[in-house]
């Protein structure tokens, strides 16, 4: 049985994750996937898939960023102590580190988890 032609080619989830954390679009990868810092683009500009609010990626981002930091900084924080940096110095360098780098993984990591949800066809219009 042939493919239906009104849908489009998912490759893999690989691929679509891929091109979400490169924040483009998870069917072409050339459009953007946000139109502001973690708000998604309606359409495509390049291949016209709607994104908007159908996949709402919830409280996983968080966590993914979260985990992600933690592990990060424990291994940081054991160096720091090893090699017997101060404390106060340490927490100078880590908070702020922490801050920018979590602001900057949200959205790769979001737009990763679009890409992920668009290749499953999860999206909330299915409620």
């Amino acid at each position: 049985m042939a493919p239906s032609t009104n849908q489009p080619t998912r490759s893999s989830w690989q691929r679509a994750a891929l091109n979400g954390l490169k924040c483009r679009c998870a069917n072409c990868g050339r459009g953007k996937l946000y139109a502001r810092y973690l708000e998604p683009v309606e359409h495509c500009d390049v291949c016209g898939e709607a994104y908007g609010d159908r996949y709402q990626v919830g409280l996983l981002l968080p966590f993914i960023v979260v985990t992600v930091l933690g592990h990060i900084l424990v291994f940081a924080l054991l160096e720091a102590a090893r090699l017997r940096i101060n404390p106060l110095l340490s927490l100078a360098i880590f908070i702020p580190t922490v801050l920018v780098v979590s602001l900057l993984l949200l959205p790769p990591v979001k737009g990763a988890l679009i890409g992920i949800l668009w290749f499953s066809q999860l999206s909330d219009e299915q409620r």
